[in-house]
């Protein structure tokens, strides 16, 4: 779903008299940038849940892993377990897109445009890493060998705070 269509379904949402607004000169403007900064949120939100369907994962590997008697690869485990919450830490306290009349901060409606397209392209890393999760689950459920997965589970996560890191970036330079 592209932005457009993601700013129509929130326009959508209005209030009747939101819409009338609509109306007055300038006023639609103002509210496409309110509405293009709540959908940044939303998405952050978004990979910031995904992300933590991961613990219930993580929760399950080492249940696993206890019954299998290889507790001594949970230390490993702990680590990507910070690292995924770091991840969802940084997704839920990141500045919001578009700044209001007074924010020390300002952000223009086409960086605005850009910031939620370099959100939407972390949703792939998301993604990725989810599946990996998964995979380490149930490997763990099959008495397999995890090394490898949580080496990969360890470096797209680290990849992925970095990545998310540019965003802040991006918003300087506006």
């Amino acid at each position: 779903m592209d932005l457009q269509s993601k700013l129509n379904q929130v326009k959508g949402n209005e209030s009747f008299l939101e819409k009338i607004k609509r109306v007055i000169p300038g006023y639609d403007g103002y509210v496409n940038r309110d509405n293009s900064r709540e959908l940044d949120t939303i998405l952050r939100n978004q990979l910031a849940v995904q992300l933590d369907v991961n613990k219930q994962k993580i929760s399950n590997t080492v249940t696993n892993l206890s019954a299998n008697g290889k507790l001594f690869e949970v230390s490993n485990i702990d680590r990507i377990d910070k690292k995924n919450e770091t991840a969802i830490a940084k997704f839920k306290s990141a500045a919001r897109g578009y700044s209001g009349a007074f924010d020390v901060i300002k952000v223009k409606e086409d960086k605005l445009t850009m910031l939620y397209q370099f959100d939407e392209s972390l949703l792939n890393s998301v993604q990725t890493v989810n599946g990996l999760f998964a995979e380490m689950e149930s490997l763990s459920s099959a008495n397999g060998d995890l090394k490898e997965v949580i080496a990969k589970i360890s470096a797209i996560l680290d990849e992925l705070i970095l990545k998310f890191n540019e965003r802040e970036n991006i918003l300087n330079t506006l």
